[in-house]
């Protein structure tokens, strides 16, 4: 059973960090790790196959090769000597990351009189998602938001596995980490608003366990994006990180740094954070020192195949494209983290995977009108999933499939091709990922599904429609059609990675924790470097947790940094 457990050498040389301190990391097991045992016989001997199940190195675990991109590493985990350093500043704040949440937090941070530098190892920031969660905000006024309703639902979608200072914070100061941001968004040029964003009535609960809780934000009444944009333009979370970078060069107090990676935290014994050693530009080390904290928000670590191997299943990954705008997020602040000391949440992790992949990366508009109509099968041409579940329930299904959901298909007629005209209909074929047939037979031989299969699954979905009740997975037949055409497709289709949401610890200030769950002094974490939050799942069908508790943590990070309450 060699290689089914991962020795902690083993695992930084996989991530190329080799030299970690020790104790940096610690996974369940060794690799190589001798037989146990045969129990001695006599009275009180322990049975041989109670120790075999008790020896982790036995245990079974599933791997596969993760085929993400490979974005650029920071870390440094083998010490730096003095003299590789070239500068040393002091500031009080440093912020490690300029996405939504490191951009938040050198905002406050900046707002409250801080001398802030925030270092970002991209050359021009990071992006977000267009929507976001949050609670009781001004734009809120006049909806009935109840924010027990939204903690028992995050609870359980964690199945209750989390801590619940974290998500208390979140409901608690969403609202006003929210009128912080449009406050500063309205000292920007382009006239950026945040409104309340429309629901469908099933969005909460999957659907119908719990009322619509009505709290995604999005930037969809802003004037500067187009008149035909909508609500969900789908890149303003871009254009809205470009607009804080505006903002944040108004203040004379903060200083954003492009090409500049945190590669290293300084911290004596078990004392607090006391800075980061950076890399300049040029190659060079320098050493910030913060006199009042450091706020890593440096993402999740979906651009490292490394850690998603050692981290997460293997069938979150294993089959999925990626939709990400920027491969900086290999995990740095995690490592940084777990080498000076920090308590990180268990493995597996949770990964941010959404239906309507393609294999390059997420279809195009042309394509959301058939997959929401169509039917999703399998290679045996069997259903698997609702086929109107949020976006990661459909792709946890997928993804339970033979092969890590390798061969599953969106399929449909000609009736239910929504926006979907002939050019995309010739230009997905020429792609080689959409099928024709006149027939289900013909159309699984096209595309190497089981005819019989097939066949028998569209009868059975149409005899539905006679019925009014989706009698295999309780599908919304009033939003879907029955099979009427003489022309059937199949789309291929396969999850998309869009983040990893699992990291280190942290408590209700936004302060990491070490393994002994105290706060490490001067060190705090936002966004998806930090963790406590999900357990095993991204709840997709709860408004925007992801953005919304890198807003209001990278808020709350800076305001405890700088009055230590």
């Amino acid at each position: 059973m060699e290689g089914t457990s991962v020795s902690r050498r083993d695992f930084l040389r996989g991530a190329g960090v080799v030299g970690a301190a020790a104790g940096a990391l610690a996974l369940a097991g060794t690799a190589g790790a001798p037989a146990p045992a045969t129990a001695a016989e006599g009275e009180g001997a322990v049975p041989a196959i109670a120790q075999l199940a008790n020896e982790t190195a036995w245990i079974p675990v599933q791997k596969a090769a993760c085929p993400g991109p490979r974005g650029p590493i920071a870390f440094v985990a083998d010490a730096i000597p003095a003299d590789q350093i070239a500068a040393t500043e002091d500031h009080d704040i440093i912020v490690v990351g300029a996405g939504i949440g490191g951009l938040m937090a050198s905002l406050k941070a900046a707002d409250e009189g801080a001398d802030v530098v925030c270092i970002e190892k991209m050359t021009f920031g990071r992006a977000c998602f267009e929507a976001f969660g949050a609670v009781n905000a001004k734009c809120q006024e006049g909806l009935d938001i109840q924010p027990q309703l939204l903690l028992d639902e995050i609870y359980r979608s964690a199945y209750w596995r989390i801590r619940p200072e974290p998500v208390h914070a979140y409901v608690r100061r969403s609202g006003e980490a929210t009128d912080f941001w449009q406050a500063m968004l309205d000292k920007g040029s382009n006239g950026f608003v945040i409104s309340h964003v429309q629901e469908f009535p099933s969005t909460c609960g999957m659907p119908c366990l719990t009322d619509l809780i009505p709290t995604e934000l999005g930037f969809g009444s802003s004037p500067c994006l187009p008149p035909d944009a909508g609500i969900r333009p789908g890149y303003a979370g871009m254009y809205v990180c470009m607009e804080m970078q505006e903002v944040a060069s108004q203040y004379d107090n903060l200083d954003i740094r492009f090409e500049t990676p945190g590669v290293q935290l300084m911290r004596e014994g078990s004392g607090p954070v006391t800075g980061v050693i950076a890399r300049s530009a040029d190659g060079s080390y320098v050493q910030l020192n913060a006199r009042k904290g450091v706020i890593l928000a440096t993402g999740g670590y979906d651009a490292n195949p490394a850690l998603m191997e050692a981290w997460c299943r293997p069938e979150d990954y294993a089959s999925s494209s990626w939709w990400n705008p920027g491969w900086g997020t290999t995990g740095d602040g995690h490592l940084m983290g777990i080498q000076v000391g920090a308590q990180m949440d268990p493995c597996p992790q949770p990964v941010m995977n959404f239906r309507w992949g393609s294999p390059d990366s997420f279809y195009d508009s042309r394509a959301w009108g058939a997959i929401s109509i169509a039917i999703l099968v399998n290679g045996d041409g069997n259903r698997f999933v609702r086929e109107d579940l949020p976006f990661q329930p459909v792709s946890n299904a997928q993804n339970a499939q033979p092969d890590y959901g390798a061969n599953c298909w969106a399929v449909f007629d000609e009736t239910m091709m929504g926006g979907m005209d002939d050019a995309a209909v010739e230009d997905y074929a020429g792609r080689g990922w959409l099928f024709e047939g006149a027939t289900p037979e013909e159309l699984a031989a096209a595309c190497g599904m089981n005819p019989e299969g097939l066949s028998a699954t569209i009868g059975r979905y149409n005899e539905f429609f006679k019925k009014g009740i989706d009698e295999d997975f309780d599908r919304d037949l009033s939003a879907a059609v029955p099979f009427t055409g003489k022309r059937y497709f199949a789309l291929t289709t396969n999850s998309c990675v869009l983040a990893t949401v699992g990291g280190l610890t942290i408590d209700g200030n936004a302060q990491v924790l070490d393994t002994e769950n105290k706060p490490i002094g001067g060190l705090y974490a936002t966004g998806n470097v930090s963790g406590g939050f999900f357990a095993g799942n991204y709840p997709r069908h709860i408004p925007g947790t992801s953005i919304g508790r890198a807003v209001t943590f990278g808020y709350v990070a800076a305001e405890h940094a700088m009055k230590g309450e």
